[in-house]
């Protein structure tokens, strides 16, 4: 590994993220209306709700790609909602984003798009230690021969990694998941959702997934919380959330 390493926590009950009365409206729509969250270092928390909830703008305001209206919102013990452009791209080093559409760039390869946050980074000059680390991205999600390929000709789970792998890159402590599955095959979703676990458990990563997928999030989690109506009404293990006397909790889990 090329980057200095992040210092390990002295225990496994560290929180990396804590989240504390978080509010967020969009005109008169109030989306978020009192969410508290704390994630821990090594740990993968699933936010499970309906499509259109709110979900993504949760992990938006993490990164503050959406400034939240009121609460705290603390990572790595700071608080990003006061901070200036230049600590908060610092902070976005370390933070990976997958987003829903992976965002990769039309007119770049594979290679091409791997190497842009480095090079927009400034982290490395050295094209011998870059390639080396495109190389181990690629092969961490299986995709080593579509070095050189265009995004459009891609499959969609193809895509799916090569996001991943640009993430990957650059070693972030933290990674947020938008809806990792949707658009994939029920083969495709599972070996999107090992992927994201064999991450965990190498890299030590934690990770919020925001998702609808059943599957995904048993998959996945080690935490699970529900957002309804602009706060979490429930969390637990996926089969302590399966096996509640909730009637509202269990609605989510009639489909399975």
């Amino acid at each position: 590994m090329y980057f200095e390493e992040s210092i390990l926590p002295h225990s496994d009950s560290e929180n990396v993220i804590e989240i504390n009365h978080l509010k967020k409206s969009f005109n008169r729509n109030s989306v978020l209306k009192d969410i508290s969250l704390t994630v821990k270092k090594g740990e993968n928390v699933v936010v499970l709700g309906k499509s259109g909830i709110g979900k993504s703008v949760l992990i938006k305001c993490i990164v503050r790609l959406i400034q939240p209206d009121a609460g705290s919102l603390k990572v790595f013990g700071q608080e990003i909602t006061s901070m200036n452009p230049e600590e908060l791209n610092e902070l976005r080093s370390k933070i990976g984003f997958i987003f829903q559409g992976n965002a990769l760039y039309d007119s770049m390869t594979v290679r091409e798009n791997l190497e842009f946050p480095l090079r927009r980074n400034k982290i490395l000059k050295d094209p011998n230690i870059i390639e080396e680390l495109i190389v181990e991205a690629l092969e961490n999600v299986g995709l080593l021969d579509a070095m050189h390929k265009m995004p459009s000709e891609l499959s969609g789970g193809m895509k799916k990694r090569i996001g991943l792998a640009r993430t990957l890159i650059l070693k972030p402590d933290i990674i947020l998941y938008d809806e990792p599955t949707t658009g994939l095959d029920p083969l495709t979703s599972r070996e999107i959702s090992n992927l994201i676990v064999e991450i965990q458990t190498k890299y030590n990563a934690s990770s919020i997934i925001i998702t609808h997928d059943l599957n995904c999030a048993k998959i996945t989690s080690n935490r699970m919380l529900i957002l309804q109506d602009g706060i979490f009404i429930a969390q637990g293990t996926f089969d302590e959330l399966k096996n509640s006397d909730d009637e509202w909790v269990k609605s989510y889990f009639k489909v399975e």
